[in-house]
């Protein structure tokens, strides 16, 4: 049976020291639209209620966290599923220990002997339909799987029925869900997972 994950983005599973506190965020200097799943990084600017204006996380930046939601303003957009503007978007922060959910791609995807390495993500253009994301981790890159560059550590697959990967060593496996930590945060003592 294929498994019925995609290119989704990163969601939030749990944190291995306290819940993280999301973040309220505004979208001031963001180069790109916004979806649930996006990676976002700091771009620099406040807005005049104090918040930190973000933009979307190319591979090797900084991580702050992950979009997961737009705030509604009114009656008008409690619908609003992505920002297209300078809406407040919630953040879950990328900190130490906590771990995310993120597809392996479906192109090259992810096997055993990928857990414990590293790799960047990859952008992918959001569903303005759904608000979804469209990021999932570079399992391909030229530096993929690298023990000391990217910014995601694999520390493992989703484990349910639906997510099905071959247990045969070195096989890989596309459209798998994995869990993720981000070492390349903006919540590590010097930012690059060290």
């Amino acid at each position: 049976m294929a498994n019925a994950t995609a290119d989704y983005g990163f969601s939030y599973v749990r944190s291995h020291f306290g819940e993280p506190q999301e973040i309220e965020c505004a979208a001031l200097a963001a180069a790109a639209d916004l979806y649930v799943g996006d990676p976002v990084k700091l771009s620099g600017t406040g807005d005049s209620q104090g918040r930190p204006s973000i933009t979307v996380a190319a591979a090797g930046d900084m991580v702050f966290g992950v979009v997961t939601g737009v705030k509604a303003t009114g009656p008008d957009n409690l619908n609003k599923m992505y920002s297209d503007s300078a809406d407040t978007i919630i953040v879950t922060p990328a900190g130490p220990g906590v771990v995310f959910r993120v597809n392996a791609g479906s192109v090259s995807g992810a096997n055993l002997n990928d857990i414990g390495l590293r790799f960047d993500h990859i952008a992918g253009t959001g569903d303005a339909l759904s608000g979804r994301s469209r990021y999932h981790l570079d399992m391909g890159d030229t530096t993929a799987g690298s023990a000391t560059e990217n910014q995601w550590l694999l520390i493992g697959f989703d484990r349910r029925p639906d997510n099905e990967f071959s247990t045969t060593v070195s096989t890989d496996t596309i459209d798998v869900d994995l869990l993720v930590v981000c070492l390349e945060s903006t919540w590590m003592q010097d930012g690059t997972g060290a």
